[in-house]
């Protein structure tokens, strides 16, 4: 049975013989007649190209088996992809939302993979004709293995948003048999709100959520929401999901908190807060691979231990690019040796291959990986493509790292040889001697230079003259101003900018970052529109001093929002502020105070143009208090006392605590 493997169609072995064929035949036609065998298998599974096979008897008895060899897809596809001018025209004038049309990018996209899928179409329909005529059944399966081996070799060419599954890309390619064009199209596109509230609808909605009058239930603004819309002739709304999107966008809430909830509260939910510090501290092909570094070293305890290494490895060359010793394989020890080779290199590789081993997080060092490479290529451990490592990293050793007989810890479990083990006698005898972590580095750095300036096994030319000698025009050099992208990593979640900052967390340690203004203060601006919301954060291992953040967009990209800045932090204690301290908190309080007036001015004007501003039905507005102890209330008691009073008449057992949902909903 045909097969295909790596763009190639094969059978076994076992199905050669099986056809009437010899095992003679087939050394004989591999040593004399390019034979090529794809891949080398125990019990009979080793793969044979049967577009390899020259001679015609030998052909004939494949061919009378398992089917005519008409071309690389065995006859399930053929012919070629062909632009489609109608595909075009339909998303050059598709919209979605307002009125919104399709990026350049998405059209591109879909054209091409409508070109492709028209293509798998065609075939399709010739291959169950043939087979009709034949009386054979359809082998749809087999057609779709085909048809994902076909849209990956393509797409480099043909780049488009196609399954990379059998299973997605046959869902899909029925729903375009049926659908057309649209089911190209992707559901996440345009996911926002499908109805808009008009301008007077969201000030309407968005008084009477706010308004202390009488708190409504989502449900219940929903109702009047609509009775109101009956009688001003607005759209009605299907959904309260409507609502509670206007409503919870961040710079909708940062009005409506304070004047539903107490403005106390507001500030605390959106104000910029104080940071205060407790009182008085760097090709075709590049292998990358852990395991365990081979040398025995004395710990901080004066006890003895040994840790791991990341190494980077060019195949051309088997030249040692970059390393990473570290206690554990993760991604920060993945990361550090990539660094480490592309400064070497000074050039992104054309792939990089990898296994999934370690404690990073798999998505998000694909994620590096790719950003680094134009191919990332994740393997299984032990198989084939990683043998080439795996054999260098044995060599490694036994050449090299095994002269260090103190240290040296002998090879893997698996080695036999006794020239591979450790002399654990003379290793007790002088244990004491052990060098520290930070020499066995050095020892290990010392050997690496030696490793790449030995000679090639192959070539018997330096591994490090092979590699500056050679020249690859499918890599891209490094310009200074990629580092920052290159290097920088996003976060798997978006992490919300609250009052507080936004804190990041790497490595098990917290970074708190603020955006600033010109003047380098907190930007207002900023604040007003983004508090409370969420942003994916890029950063850099080797410098947190700045990060940036990106916003989801409505078509699933990311866009840049703004660069932010380590969060300013003054001393806690007066006993250790200085002047700039005392400055910066007085500024800091000037500008609190500024956004907390404005906002309660704009969310009571907007009540005072609906008609519900309690001074228009003969009650007062809390005024925004100010913390000025001199300000008394008419019983001649401070604003503290008089909370004080209120939270005495809470009954107890009553959790009165604020929530950051809405009531009823």
């Amino acid at each position: 049975m045909y097969q295909l493997y790596n763009g190639h169609t094969v059978i076994t072995v076992n199905d050669w013989l099986a056809s009437g064929l010899s095992m003679d035949m087939m050394r004989n036609d591999s040593k004399r007649d390019g034979l090529q065998i794809v891949r080398r298998g125990i019990n009979g599974n080793t793969l044979i190209d049967v577009r390899s096979i020259r001679r015609s008897d030998r052909r004939a008895k494949i061919e009378a088996a398992y089917g005519q060899i008409d071309n690389e897809h065995n006859g399930l596809l053929s012919g070629r992809i062909v632009p489609d001018q109608k595909a075009k025209d339909y998303f050059d004038n598709y919209t979605y939302g307002e009125g919104k049309h399709l990026e350049d990018r998405l059209k591109t996209a879909y054209c091409n993979g409508a070109a492709i899928l028209n293509m798998l179409r065609d075939s399709l329909e010739r291959c169950r004709a043939a087979r009709a005529a034949a009386g054979q059944q359809m082998p749809f399966g087999k057609f779709m293995e085909a048809a994902v081996a076909f849209v990956k070799k393509v797409s480099d060419t043909w780049p488009n948003s196609l399954p990379g599954s059998s299973k997605r890309l046959k869902i899909l390619f029925k729903d375009y048999l049926n659908t057309g064009y649209a089911a190209l199209i992707s559901g996440k596109l345009g996911n926002t709100t499908a109805e808009k509230l008009t301008e007077e609808g969201q000030r309407w909605a968005l008084a009477h959520w706010a308004t202390p009058l009488g708190r409504q239930t989502l449900t219940q603004l929903f109702n009047e929401y609509n009775i109101r819309a009956e009688e001003a002739g607005w759209k009605p709304l299907r959904s309260e999901q409507t609502l509670y999107n206007f409503l919870n966008k961040p710079e909708i809430k940062r009005l409506w908190w304070g004047a539903r909830y107490g403005e106390l509260k507001a500030k605390e939910k959106f104000v910029p807060q104080n940071r205060t510090l407790l009182a008085s501290c760097r090709d075709a092909n590049w292998y990358g691979d852990g395991t365990k570094l081979n040398y025995f070293y004395r710990d901080e305890n004066g006890k003895v231990a040994t840790c791991n290494v990341y190494e980077v490895v060019d195949e051309y060359s088997e030249c040692l690019l970059g390393y990473a010793v570290s206690k554990s394989e993760d991604f920060a020890a993945q990361y550090k040796a990539y660094r480490m080779a592309l400064d070497f290199s000074g050039q992104k590789p054309f792939q990089i291959t990898f296994d999934n081993q370690g404690g990073h997080k798999k998505l998000m060092a694909e994620e590096f990986f790719g950003r680094v490479s134009r191919l990332a290529i994740g393997t299984q451990p032990y198989n084939g493509k990683s043998k080439t490592i795996e054999s260098v990293f044995k060599r490694f050793q036994e050449q090299f790292l095994r002269r260090d007989g103190l240290i040296f810890t002998g090879m893997n479990i698996t080695a036999h040889k006794a020239e591979s083990r450790a002399n654990m006698e003379f290793f007790e005898a002088n244990k004491a001697s052990l060098p520290t972590l930070e020499e066995v580095v050095k020892i290990y750095a010392q050997r690496r230079q030696e490793w790449n300036h030995a000679p090639h096994p192959k070539t018997g030319r330096p591994r490090i003259e092979m590699y500056y000698s050679s020249h690859n025009d499918q890599c891209t050099p490094i310009k200074i101003w990629e580092r920052i992208e290159l290097f920088g990593l996003m976060t798997k979640k978006p992490i919300t900018f609250r009052s507080s900052g936004l804190e990041l967390t790497v490595q098990g340690i917290k970074y708190a970052y603020d955006v600033l203004g010109q003047d380098g203060f907190t930007d207002m601006e900023f604040r007003k529109k983004h508090t409370g919301a969420k942003f994916y954060v890029s950063y850099d291992l080797e410098d947190l001093s700045q990060v940036v953040l990106y916003a989801e967009t409505p078509e699933g990209g990311r866009k840049l929002v703004a660069v932010a800045e380590k969060y300013i932090t003054t001393h806690r204690a007066k006993q250790d502020q200085d002047e700039t301290d005392r400055q910066l908190l007085a500024q800091r309080d000037m500008l609190n105070k500024i956004l907390r007036a404005e906002t309660q001015e704009e969310i009571e004007a907007i009540m005072e143009a609906e008609g519900v501003h309690p001074a228009q039905h003969g009650l007062n507005m809390p005024r925004v208090r100010m913390n000025n102890r001199r300000r008394k209330t008419k019983d001649g008691d401070g604003y503290g006392a008089f909370t004080k009073a209120v939270s005495n008449l809470v009954p107890a057992g009553v959790d009165d605590s604020e929530t950051d949902s809405f009531s009823g909903y």
